[in-house]
């Protein structure tokens, strides 16, 4: 697949008829409250591993990125196309441009604010943007090598169909990771107060809910995914967790200091505030990272 059959589409906003607008409003309205917790640009949690320092959220960061290129297997292409699907501002994918020269991304939001802010940042990137909803993708069959959702694939109330249509997208053969955190059991079976803490980070931060991981096994997007690997590495994110009590408190007293806050700024603030004791809650919540495999053949 060639770069010239691969055509962004520009910064024009989603069909309004499929796209979920609470989502758009909320990352429209959060582009500078995102900017405290990186001035890269990421939207994710860290991944912590021996020798980095846990005070130091960059290199926690961008080492998430890593661990999710090597699912994806990148070191391995020669050259080929990946997809970014709730891309944010797309730091991941700018990152991933530098660390594979050989590689196109293909960055998808559906904030016409972030694809803006991306573009403004990154417009020297080997990085496509979209303004699209990942379950209506603008891009041909077979068009991608592998394909990322980087905590995105929560905002979903249809991820099965959403992996579908990634599914679409990708070659035969080529993968998808999903990196996100899930619940242990349905909702309703675990305690009052952790249904209190879980509502208080979703909600706020416009997710309907999280998914439940046993479910999330068992995707298939439509038949099209086979589940070739997973793991739990919910204590590799504490690190980078812990940032968030902080940078909660300091944004707070710079918000009361301004007039023109919205809603979702802070309810934003809300549900960051919340990540701490959500991440501590090991019996009902886990931090996962799924690799499926289109399993058809040409």
């Amino acid at each position: 697949m060639t770069m010239e059959t691969l055509q962004p589409a520009g910064v024009a906003g989603p069909d309004t008829a499929t796209s979920p607008s609470p989502i758009g409003d909320y990352y429209d309205e959060t582009v500078v409250d995102y900017g405290v917790w990186s001035r890269e640009g990421y939207l994710h949690f860290g991944y912590w591993r021996p020798w980095l320092n846990p005070f130091s959220r960059k290199p926690m960061l961008e080492e998430m990125n890593r661990v999710v290129f090597r699912q994806l297997g990148l070191d391995h292409l020669p050259e080929g196309q990946i997809g970014d699907l709730g891309c944010g501002f797309g730091a991941v994918a700018r990152f991933g441009s530098r660390l594979y020269p050989q590689l196109e991304f293909h960055a998808v939001t559906i904030s016409p604010q972030q694809v803006a802010e991306a573009q403004r940042r990154h417009a020297d990137e080997r990085v496509h943007y979209y303004c699209a909803d990942y379950h209506r993708l603008p891009l041909p069959d077979g068009a991608l090598d592998g394909v990322y959702f980087l905590e995105s694939l929560c905002h979903s109330t249809r991820p099965d169909e959403a992996l579908a249509e990634a599914a679409r997208v990708v070659r035969p053969g080529g993968r998808i990771v999903l990196t996100d955190g899930y619940i242990t059991r349905p909702l309703h079976q675990t305690s009052a107060l952790f249904q209190h803490v879980v509502k208080a980070v979703a909600h706020n931060w416009a997710v309907p809910m999280f998914h439940e991981i046993e479910l999330a096994r068992r995707w298939t997007g439509q038949g099209r995914l086979q589940l070739i690997d997973q793991f739990e590495c919910g204590w590799r994110l504490g690190p980078s967790a812990l940032h968030a009590a902080h940078l909660s408190a300091w944004h707070f007293c710079k918000l009361l200091l301004r007039r023109d806050v919205s809603a979702w700024q802070w309810k934003h603030l809300v549900g960051s505030a919340y990540t701490i004791a959500l991440g501590l809650y090991r019996r009902y919540f886990r931090y996962h990272i799924l690799t499926f495999q289109r399993n058809d053949r040409p």
